[in-house]
């Protein structure tokens, strides 16, 4: 395979990769109230289908390491999602709905992290910028935000499962185009051994590098549940909201057209160290609810605070974790800091609104220096490969 058509294949697949997210997480709990359920059973639901994450997750990246068929697992999950979203669509009362809701949560789980192996893998494979794959994934997801708000003008809240089923629809279409395993890994490797897979991930620079870029993450966990309640109590229109909101998108995508130069200039944990120390900048700077134009400059750190964290995230693992794990090695970092410690930042962010008001920023800016002084000790441990 040639490295532009590998290129093509994983740019397309991130092309509609986020698209259904991009739907769910402004208007899923829309869609709940309008199928009848009660405040109290619309946010159980939504905390579910973000809890189940931290089981299916690993369970998905295990077995794709003891198959050894990434791309059949990936398959299967989109495929399911698809089902399972559609699911959702003929089924009613908050039990028949909260279950097929964590079934489509848990198969869509795996997709993301295996794919994000396979890109960055590839991508070092054939010579190509990894970031310049992954930018396709974030404008997936403003489109499917923006087309989604834009669809709803004219049509009935109750589409919105709709939506959300056609998208991962084209998602599972779309995964079909997926380069075979043999394309991404030439050379047949040991199966995944439970044993060495366990010492790797217990090492202290693995178990550094964990807790630094999952913390690191998480500090975004009040920006994504409160960040626009934040803003319309600090007087913005929803237009500008929508401003910012796009400006930390098209940074993000920025710093991925360019990615392969900040990793030569940088390293993966140099990233992290960057990434992880501007997060607690642009959480400082948040929390003190400056003048606009600053606010948006705080923003624009998206690029640092999420893409630099993430950047660094994909390489290190791909330059310390053996072959033959890395896909468990994605997801157990993906369970940590996408379910365990995002999940319960967002959940906590409600409480933290309530009591602190922007104030809550200065909570996430302490998770982000914490994830930097674990990142400088990563430095320490673990020299740059």
């Amino acid at each position: 395979m040639s490295s532009r058509n590998f290129s093509l294949r994983l740019s397309l697949f991130n092309a509609v990769l986020f698209l259904g997210t991009g739907i769910q997480l402004p208007f899923l709990p829309l869609w709940l109230k309008e199928r009848g359920l009660p405040d109290s059973e619309v946010a159980l639901v939504v905390a579910m289908m973000m809890a189940v994450r931290i089981i299916a997750i690993p369970l998905g990246t295990l077995s794709a390491d003891l198959t050894r068929r990434r791309r059949a697992v990936i398959i299967a999950c989109a495929v399911g999602s698809f089902l399972a979203y559609g699911l959702l669509h003929v089924v009613s009362g908050f039990w028949p709905i909260l279950i097929a809701a964590m079934l489509a949560a848990a198969l869509l789980a795996p997709v993301v992290p295996l794919s994000e192996v396979m890109a960055v893998e590839g991508s070092a494979r054939y010579g190509l910028d990894y970031g310049r794959i992954r930018l396709w994934a974030s404008l997936s997801f403003l489109a499917g935000s923006v087309l989604g708000g834009a669809l709803l003008e004219i049509i009935p809240v109750g589409s919105v499962i709709l939506l959300i089923a056609g998208a991962q629809g084209l998602g599972a279409l779309f995964a079909l185009l997926l380069p075979h395993d043999q394309a991404v890994r030439p050379v047949k490797h040991e199966p995944m051994r439970f044993g060495a897979a366990l010492m790797v991930m217990s090492s202290l620079p693995f178990v550094l590098f964990l807790l630094a870029a999952g913390l690191g993450q998480a500090s975004h966990g009040f920006l994504y549940a409160f960040g626009s309640v934040h803003y319309v109590d600090l007087g913005l229109s929803t237009f500008t909201i929508g401003k910012l909101w796009a400006l930390g998108v098209l940074t993000e995508v920025l710093m991925f057209a360019f990615s392969n130069r900040f990793h030569r200039a940088l390293g993966s944990v140099g990233l992290i160290v960057l990434g992880t120390g501007l997060a607690t900048l642009r959480w400082t700077v948040t929390g003190l609810e400056p003048p606009l134009a600053i606010l948006f400059a705080a923003q624009a750190l998206h690029a640092a605070s999420f893409g630099f964290t993430h950047l660094g995230t994909m390489h290190f693992i791909r330059e310390r974790v053996p072959e033959n794990m890395r896909n468990t090695a994605q997801g157990v970092y993906s369970m940590l800091a996408s379910g365990v410690l995002l999940s319960s930042t967002m959940w906590a962010s409600g409480w933290l609104y309530g009591a602190l008001a922007g104030g809550a920023y200065f909570v996430m800016a302490g998770y982000a220096a914490l994830a930097f002084v674990l990142a400088l000790m990563l430095r320490a441990v673990s020299p740059r490969a």
